[in-house]
């Protein structure tokens, strides 16, 4: 497990000026070493890296942390880490105390050799003075055990930072900080949109009660006109097997209709030519009786004229 380099050990590495280079002693703590600010930032305003000691009095009433502004500072320390030391940082206790928020990486690998970089952003409303040589950040140093150490040798190496990087550099000459005031009329404008949309949210909410209330009515109504398709479909079905048996009788009728058609025509002809034989016997027995009553009706002619004569005395039948 790492072991914390704290009090006196600190001081040493001071001495030595080997870890810690261009320390003071008097920023030694029982357990981390305070870095401090160099005179070199990067601000807006400048557009480009300025030393606070070359700028005039009135450049100098201009190096300062404007409310919602970002400016980068380095530290006036170098630390050159072995491959068997690592350092992790604290933000300054007073600096965040005045509104300042320290922004950039808390861990410096094995190996590292540069200065820190860190980005200040005054989140209060009112500037915050740059002072070179004032507490900027605090690191504390962990050394390894002979089994963790590293080799660093496989790795690649940390970027050293001497100055500020030229993209950093870009970035900022465009830059252009929000100001508290901009700030406090975007919450009035972000305010006047919620109250905006809660207004619209309770319109919605009424017109969101009366979709539901539609929805449950035609879902009611989906259900209902669901089982009358359901009873429908189960009629026809039922109409189907009907249509389908009362084809099959029809066509039993049908074939019953047929058979008994040809039948019919089958005793009508029959029938006719019972009829010709009964018309042949009727004939025949007419002609038959016509001429018993030609017989019947000369035999009385004869025997009326035989009584005429009788009895008129022309005709006698005794001798």
């Amino acid at each position: 497990m790492a072991q914390t380099i704290t009090g006196s050990k600190i001081k040493k590495l001071v001495e030595e000026g080997k870890v810690i280079e261009n320390g003071s002693l008097d920023h030694c703590g029982s357990l981390k070493y305070d870095f401090t600010l160099s005179d070199e930032i990067l601000k807006s305003d400048f557009k480009t890296p300025v030393k606070l000691g070359d700028l005039s009095v009135e450049e100098r009433r201009e190096a300062l942390i404007q409310p919602g502004e970002v400016v980068y500072v380095l530290s006036k320390e170098k630390v050159n880490l072995p491959a068997n030391m690592y350092m992790s940082l604290s933000a300054n206790r007073g600096m965040s105390e005045y509104g300042v928020l320290t922004l950039g990486g808390f861990a410096v690998d094995p190996g590292y050799s540069g200065r820190l970089m860190f980005g200040l952003f005054n989140y209060s409303s009112t500037p915050f003075p740059l002072i070179p040589e004032s507490k900027l950040i605090g690191g504390v140093f962990y050394l390894f055990e002979e089994n963790e150490t590293i080799d660093i040798g496989d790795l690649e190496t940390p970027k050293s930072i001497e100055k500020f990087p030229a993209r950093l550099v870009n970035i900022i000459s465009k830059y252009s900080p929000t100001g508290m005031s901009s700030l406090e009329e975007s919450m009035k404008a972000i305010s006047k949109q919620v109250d905006a949309l809660r207004e619209e949210l309770s319109i919605r909410k009424e017109e969101v009660s009366s979709l539901k209330y539609l929805v449950m009515e035609t879902q009611e109504q989906t259900i209902r006109m669901s089982k009358t398709v359901n009873d429908l479909s189960d009629t026809v079905v039922t109409l189907t097997t009907s249509i389908k048996d009362l084809g099959a009788h029809v066509s039993d009728l049908k074939d019953s209709l047929t058979k008994e058609a040809e039948l019919r025509q089958k005793e009508d002809k029959n029938l006719k030519n019972q009829m010709e034989l009964v018309e042949k016997r009727v004939d025949k027995k007419l002609i038959f009786l016509q001429g018993m009553v030609w017989t019947f009706s000369a035999l009385v002619g004869i025997l009326g004229t035989l009584l005429t004569c009788w009895a008129n005395g022309w005709l006698k039948f005794s001798g």
